[in-house]
């Protein structure tokens, strides 16, 4: 018995009683079977990191406004909890209208200006330690003018781009005051939103599941009940969506996307976009990657449109530190043409005529391996590469301490500053130690430009400016694809690879 054929046997076991609950059965209730590679690490909006993890947050939590994945890049922002918004003339503040009579989870009470405020003070809270402070960090005031109307100060011109972070929904998801003071760490397993579904229930290793809000205040729900099988391998998964036990199963592993066109009844969902791009952050503070002859030289040292094109369909060539389904994104400043003696000659100037042995780490993730291979093949012909895997329980660690020459993992943002984050001198997400006055400037007048033409001048400015400087390596940008039962509509694959929006579904 093969290797999956021993793995998919127990899961088979597992999905027996799901299957009772399939729609077609003659039962009431509609579940919606699809799946997640790991258990849930945070889903606390003030501390999500991985795609996982934002596959479930994104069904439970809702924001103020959000990005209209529906509509082709770059997404248009449109209003959620918020009724209507009004920006200043001056792009100093911010006034959001909320819907009224909206209800969080569990009997938590109504959505109020109130919980705006606490969810914003929140990340700015030392003690929440929340990886979108940043986001915030502009933010001087925030009010309730009454039950449903709230003011949002900013210490400078920044309104556009505060807008464009709350649409991202890490900052933008709106938190209950009362559940987050109640449950205190809790959250991290237990989230509590405001949509369509609420978390019901985890079983670690297994499967987690949320079901249908009744007290939802959007449109009815047609899916009571969502079930997230913890599936690590693809192929596994590919195998239950074959036999009729899954319904939705993303392609996003080596050989997913031929083996997900070859099951009968299934249709294959592309995203419209791409926010997610595999970065490679040159550690400045380990020589010789503090030289820039050494980063110019492993740019020419590899063929990024070939590199795109042997990994598969599920990444494109787009050498940006943006991914394009952000503002004023381009790949026009690359300039780095694939010439291995030119690398060898840049090499030698530094000082290493012989090359050197690189330390480089990536993690697991979806199609992180194959690119960090395709790299290491590439730079292989220059250096001398040492590549070593870290798991994602020690990742974080690993990637805030200098031992690395290059940390490889995936950055999916839809918003210029959050990927200029990786950029900024002194920022927390700076893991690579990348510092220019010149490029911190340029960032902090872009997040206050009033208009959208001076905000894509200075936004342009940064791309090339850091391009230039190879503060990053931006391999490749992935695209979202997804595998559907042909009698479920609605699902819509969410420009990262890994997450889709499950509130329109319907079985036929």
């Amino acid at each position: 018995m093969s290797k999956i054929i021993k793995m998919y046997v127990p899961f088979i076991l597992i999905l027996c009683f799901a299957v009772l609950l399939a729609p077609g059965n003659g039962m009431a209730k509609t579940v919606l079977r699809t799946v997640n590679t790991v258990d849930p690490v945070n889903l606390d909006p003030a501390h999500l990191f991985q795609t996982p993890d934002r596959n479930i947050a994104q069904q439970v939590y809702q924001g103020l406004v959000t990005y209209d994945y529906a509509a082709d890049a770059p997404y248009p922002i449109i209003p959620v909890l918020a009724e209507s918004y009004e920006v200043a003339e001056d792009a100093k503040s911010i006034i959001f209208k909320l819907h009224k009579g909206v209800q969080f989870h569990h009997g938590y009470g109504e959505f109020t200006a109130e919980d705006v405020v606490f969810t914003l003070k929140r990340h700015q809270d030392p003690k929440a330690v929340s990886r979108a402070k940043n986001q915030v960090a502009d933010v001087e005031n925030v009010e309730a003018l009454d039950k449903y109307t709230v003011k949002i100060t900013l210490k400078n011109p920044s309104a556009l781009s505060l807008i464009r972070c709350l649409a991202w929904q890490t900052a933008g998801c709106m938190m209950s005051k009362k559940a987050t003071l109640e449950l205190g760490d809790k959250l991290e397993r237990f989230p509590v939103g405001t949509g369509p579904f609420y978390f019901a229930d985890w079983q670690p290793g297994e499967k987690v599941i949320l079901k249908k809000f009744d007290q939802y205040w959007g449109k009815p729900q047609k899916i009571d009940e969502i079930v997230y099988w913890i599936i690590k391998e693809q192929t596994v998964a590919l195998g239950a969506l074959e036999k009729g036990d899954l319904d939705v199963v993303p392609l996003s592993q080596m050989g997913s996307y031929d083996r997900g066109k070859s099951i009968k009844n299934i249709d294959i969902l592309f995203s419209k976009g791409a926010t997610l791009i595999y970065l490679y952050t040159f550690v400045q503070a380990v020589k010789p990657m503090d030289d820039l002859r050494v980063r110019r030289a492993l740019m020419h040292a590899i063929d990024l449109k070939e590199l795109a094109r042997r990994v598969g369909p599920q990444v494109r060539y787009f050498p940006s530190p943006f991914a394009p389904t952000a503002f004023a994104a381009t790949d026009e400043f690359w300039n780095y043409e694939y010439d291995v003696e030119k690398a060898k000659k840049l090499l030698a100037e530094a000082g290493y005529p012989n090359g050197f042995k690189l330390k480089m780490v990536y993690t697991t993730g979806s199609l992180y391996e194959p690119v960090a291979l395709e790299v290491k093949r590439y730079w292989q012909q220059v250096v001398d590469v040492d590549l070593r895997l870290v798991e994602r329980g020690v990742w974080f660690k690993t990637i805030t301490q200098p031992t690395q020459h290059v940390v490889a993992f995936g950055l999916a943002r839809a918003v210029p500053f959050l990927f200029a984050e990786a950029c900024q001198t002194d920022n927390s997400r700076n893991y690579g130690g990348y510092s220019n006055p010149k490029v911190d400037e340029i960032i902090e007048k872009a997040r206050w430009a009033t208009s959208e033409a001076e905000s894509r001048r200075l936004w342009r400015e940064f791309q090339r400016l850091v391009t230039e400087d190879v503060s990053h390596m931006w391999a490749a940008m992935g695209i979202s694809i997804v595998a559907v039962k042909k009698n479920l509509k609605g699902i819509i694959p969410h420009p990262t690879p890994g997450i889709w929006l499950m509130e329109d579904a319907y079985f036929e």
